[in-house]
C-alpha cells in the first residue's frame, strides 16, 4: 500500500501562511469597524436630518396647499404646482442628507447627472408626460371640474398631476390617463362654456296634428325653468322620416340642468302628447304579398 509522506518542512510554511490570511481578514473588519464607527455620528446626523426634512416638506406643502386655495389661482395650476413642488422638497432633502454622510459635492452632482441622464433615457415616456402636464397647464384645454370626453372616456377632470390626470367617470369609476396622451389628443370639453345646447328629436305619425305638437312643446319650453329664455330656441320639422314626421328641438340651458332638461321634455312632451291624442308612431313596412 503507498503511503503519502508529509515533509516536516512544509508545516511551518502553511502555518505562515494560514497566520498571514488569518492577519489580512482581521485587519479587513478592523478597517470596516473603524469605517462604521467614524460614520456613526454622521449616520445618526443624516437619519435625523432625513426625520426633519421629511417633517419640514409636509408642513410646507400642507401650508402651501392652504395658500394656493387662498388664492386666485385656478385648481388646475394648484395641483400641478403642488405635485412639482413636492418632487422638488424630496430632491433636496436627499442631497442635504448625502452632504451631511460627508460625500463630497461634486460626487453628488455627478451622480445626479448620471442619474439623471440614465434615468432621462429609460423613461422617456415618463418625461413627455411631464412636458404633456406642462402643455395642459398652460394652453387649458382642460381644467379641475371639467366635463370632458376623450377617447370615448365622459367624466369629470379631478386631478392634473405631474404624469398623469384623473377623470371620475359618471357611474363611480376613475381613469387615469397619461398627460401626453390629452395633450396629443382631441378633447371635447363640455363645461368650458356655462351654457350648453341640448338637441332631441320627437317623433310623431303622419295622420297626427304637428303644428298642434310643436305648440306644445313650445309651451313646455316657455315653461320649464332650466330653459335658458335670453337665447332662441328651435322646434320645428326637420326630417320626413319612414314612419314618422320628425320635430327638431334645439334649446338652449346650463351644463348642470342639462340632464335635468333632457328628461323632464321626454316626460312632458310625452304626457302632452298622450293627452291630445297626438300619436309616437313604432317604425312600420308595409308588405305586400302578390299571389299567382
Amino acid at each position: 500500500m503507498d503511503t503519502t509522506e508529509i515533509i516536516p518542512e512544509t508545516v511551518p510554511e502553511i502555518g505562515e501562511v494560514l497566520s498571514g490570511e488569518a492577519e489580512h481578514v482581521g485587519s479587513v473588519f478592523t478597517g470596516m469597524w473603524d469605517y462604521i464607527r467614524g460614520i456613526l455620528p454622521s449616520l445618526g446626523s443624516a437619519v435625523l436630518v432625513f426625520a426633519l426634512g421629511m417633517l419640514l416638506s409636509k408642513f410646507l406643502l400642507k401650508l402651501l396647499e392652504k395658500t394656493l386655495a387662498k388664492s386666485r389661482l385656478d385648481k388646475t395650476a394648484s395641483g400641478f404646482l403642488h405635485s412639482l413642488i413636492r418632487v422638488v422638497l424630496y430632491i433636496l432633502v436627499t442631497v442635504i442628507v448625502l452632504s451631511v454622510l460627508n460625500v463630497p459635492m461634486t460626487s453628488i452632482i455627478t451622480v445626479i447627472g448620471t442619474v439623471g441622464l440614465t434615468v432621462g433615457l429609460a423613461l422617456q415616456d415618463s418625461l413627455s408626460n411631464v412636458a404633456g402636464g406642462f402643455l395642459i397647464l398652460f394652453s387649458k384645454p382642460l381644467k379641475v371640474g371639467d366635463f370632458v370626453e376623450y377617447a370615448g372616456i365622459t367624466g369629470t377632470v379631478e386631478v392634473i398631476g405631474i404624469l398623469q390626470t384623473k377623470i371620475k367617470k359618471a357611474d363611480g369609476t376613475t381613469v387615469y390617463i397619461p398627460n401626453n396622451q390629452i395633450s396629443n389628443a382631441v378633447i371635447q370639453n363640455y363645461t368650458e362654456d356655462p351654457k350648453r345646447r341640448l338637441d332631441i328629436n320627437f317623433g310623431i305619425g303622419y295622420d297626427s296634428d304637428s303644428e298642434l305638437a310643436k305648440k306644445l312643446i313650445s309651451e313646455i319650453l316657455e315653461q320649464h325653468p332650466a330653459v335658458l329664455h335670453q337665447e332662441n330656441y328651435t322646434v320645428r320639422i326637420g326630417e320626413l322620416a319612414d314612419s314618422a314626421v320628425m320635430i327638431y328641438v334645439r334649446v338652449w340651458t346650463t351644463h348642470d340642468e342639462y340632464w335635468n332638461l333632457y328628461y323632464d321634455l321626454h316626460e312632458q312632451v310625452k304626457k302632452a302628447f298622450d293627452e291630445h291624442q297626438i300619436a309616437i308612431p313604432y317604425p312600420q313596412r308595409d308588405i305586400h304579398i302578390i299571389s299567382q
